[in-house]
């Protein structure tokens, strides 16, 4: 496959649009890391991600959104409301999806990963008429933390890798699960319990996480 490398720039967003309603599927930068991305309405642009990304188990995928389009997707309570008002903003929620989901995505499971992680994502999100699905652009335990990785990882798999430079955090985000009663840390990333707590009225980390 002959793969695109472009400059990230903010007239992007129109191809990446139309790349992404054609099937194709795309690698873009994040603050936290770079991303495999596909229309999460196209089962065959999904099924192809999924084989790109070679996953060693059973997983659902993630979904890139935001507080405005949020509910088109996945079940949403006053928590995750709360941190949503701060999206973009390097966090994954574990969110229980909507039955519209495409069961591609979801594959067999009942929630998915929710996030937002800075403004160009954003940007994207609300200029695109469809759900994006994305997972991390990661080889053999290794993120893709700038086009050149990405490029040695996927270069010949997928269409488009958008250069964005270095991920300014390297890192995935802190993942938080909202599908329980009160909202809880699962794996640290960018964010520590003590930045979220300003953030949410309650927060716990999992008994294993405790000092």
């Amino acid at each position: 496959m002959n793969t695109q490398v472009v400059k990230l720039n903010s007239s992007l967003i129109p191809e990446i649009k139309s790349r992404l309603k054609a099937g194709e599927v795309i690698i873009l930068p994040t603050d936290t890391v770079y991303a495999l991305v596909a229309n999460g309405n196209d089962t065959e642009a999904v099924t192809r991600l999924r084989q790109i990304k070679n996953f060693s188990s059973p997983q659902p995928l993630g979904i890139f959104t935001c507080k405005e389009k949020a509910e088109q997707v996945v079940e949403v309570d006053r928590p995750a409301l709360q941190m949503m008002d701060h999206f973009p903003y390097p966090v994954t929620m574990i969110m229980r999806a909507k039955s519209t989901v495409s069961k591609a995505v979801t594959n067999g499971f009942k929630n998915v990963f929710v996030t937002c992680p800075d403004k160009f994502i954003y940007d994207l999100i609300m200029e695109i008429p469809f759900p994006m699905v994305a997972t991390s652009a990661a080889f053999a335990g290794i993120q893709a933390t700038n086009a050149k990785l990405a490029v040695k990882f996927f270069g010949d798999k997928v269409d488009l890798i958008v250069d964005g430079g270095e991920s300014k955090h390297g890192r995935s985000g802190t993942l938080v699960d909202f599908t329980v009663e009160v909202p809880t840390i699962m794996t640290y990333g960018t964010v520590s319990v003590d930045d979220l707590r300003p953030l949410l009225s309650q927060i716990v980390l999992p008994s294993h996480m405790m000092k």
